[in-house]
């Protein structure tokens, strides 16, 4: 006998969180087509609940829906790429200013705790663990801002930028750089260098954008 169905009201926000978790770890790569029924299958759900739940990642940007073809994960354009880049640095500055100002002994210690997660996670080649490690070592530093607001516009443009921050991840050698600068992150902010805190704002990103438009030009050829 199949499973019974789960209920649509308790568990749909769950099927979309899910869903974008498998996007932002890279278990569902650009490009990928997502088929209703495998998804609903997987899922033990209906396929218009996995439809619904696909339309709301679409609003995301995580999503692309095309017409009598159904959807695929979203891939960026060039310069897609290169305008979230330009307004995440931004963001990023301002989000490190105002958490220098609010900085205290306590949080470097929590930052620390987390910048070893990402480290071990990396130890054990645990690639969803290092990815969830270095959300949160950034979630943390915009919960210090403490500006709401700017938090959700951040939580916005990291979602879609981990559509191609799976690239940086899948190379040691960026893997390292950026368990580096996780601890120049935690000394700039106890010194209250901010301008090493611009400068990681832009080059913690530049990894990701840059492997990714090799990887996208490479493909185009």
């Amino acid at each position: 006998m199949a499973p019974a169905k789960r209920n649509y009201k308790n568990d749909f926000p769950r099927l979309i969180e899910r869903l974008e978790n498998m996007i932002v770890i890279g278990r569902l790569q650009p490009r990928e087509r997502l088929v209703e029924a495998d998804l609903a299958s997987l899922f033990n759900v209906s396929r218009a609940w996995v439809r619904d739940a696909l339309k709301i990642l679409e609003t995301k940007g995580l999503v692309k829906m095309i017409p009598f073809r159904g959807a695929t994960v979203a891939q960026l354009s060039e310069v897609e790429i290169e305008e979230i880049v330009q307004i995440r640095v931004v963001l990023e500055r301002l989000c490190n200013r105002l958490a220098l100002q609010n900085f205290r002994p306590d949080h470097a210690e929590q930052l620390h705790r987390l910048a070893n997660r990402v480290n071990a996670a990396y130890e054990k080649n645990s690639f969803s663990e290092m990815l969830a490690a270095n959300a949160e070592f950034h979630h943390l530093i915009a919960t210090i801002a403490g500006n709401q607001m700017l938090i959700g516009m951040l939580q916005q443009l990291r979602s879609r930028f981990h559509l191609f921050n799976t690239f940086a991840w899948s190379s040691p050698d960026l893997v390292r750089q950026i368990i580096r600068e996780h601890e120049q992150y935690i000394e700039a902010f106890e010194k209250s260098d901010i301008n090493t805190l611009n400068r990681l704002a832009e080059s913690h990103i530049s990894y990701s954008k840059d492997l990714y438009l090799k990887q996208l030009k490479g493909q185009l050829k």
